[in-house]
């Protein structure tokens, strides 16, 4: 009789508290999953058909260009910032003319692509580009030279 009044069995548990604790876990499972994922990336297909404005995009940039060099002979930009814009101009047009992020591209990754005409032509622009001083004896090359390679690349584009 003693066991009557001292012992009572131990209390179970819900059926619905199992079904919640597996639901939460296979929530976070899934989160993990959405968060992990391996991103698509897509490669954007160059065509002449899907670019309508080829020759809009390269009238403007050549003007672009041509302003540029004035602004320089008359003093109104250093010739390091033309070099600097003269290369923003040739990656914008590729990107626009191509659909490639071209303005962040690296020379090897412009190669990569193809783009070994546009990466040449970047590439003759760097050297006064990326001058630490601005010294008119060190140029490699003048404004007029780097707009004509900047010219040679918007016309021979494809």
């Amino acid at each position: 009789m003693q066991d009557d009044a001292g012992f009572y069995a131990p209390l179970q548990y819900q059926s619905h508290w199992l079904w919640l604790g597996l639901f939460l876990m296979l929530l976070v499972a899934g989160w993990y999953v959405w968060v992990l994922r391996p991103a698509r990336t897509e490669t954007p297909t160059r065509s002449a058909t899907s670019l309508p404005g080829l020759d809009a995009l390269r009238a403007a940039c050549l003007a672009a260009i041509d302003a540029t060099a004035s602004d320089t002979d008359a003093g109104r930009i250093p010739e390091r910032d033309a070099h600097q814009r003269l290369s923003y101009l040739l990656r914008e047009f590729a990107q626009a003319a191509s659909g490639l992020p071209a303005t962040s591209m690296t020379l090897e990754e412009l190669r990569h692509q193809g783009l070994d005409e546009l990466a040449a032509g970047i590439a003759g622009i760097y050297p006064n580009e990326f001058a630490p001083v601005q010294v008119q004896s060190i140029h490699v090359q003048s404004i007029h030279h780097s707009a004509e390679a900047a010219r040679r690349v918007v016309r021979a584009w494809n």
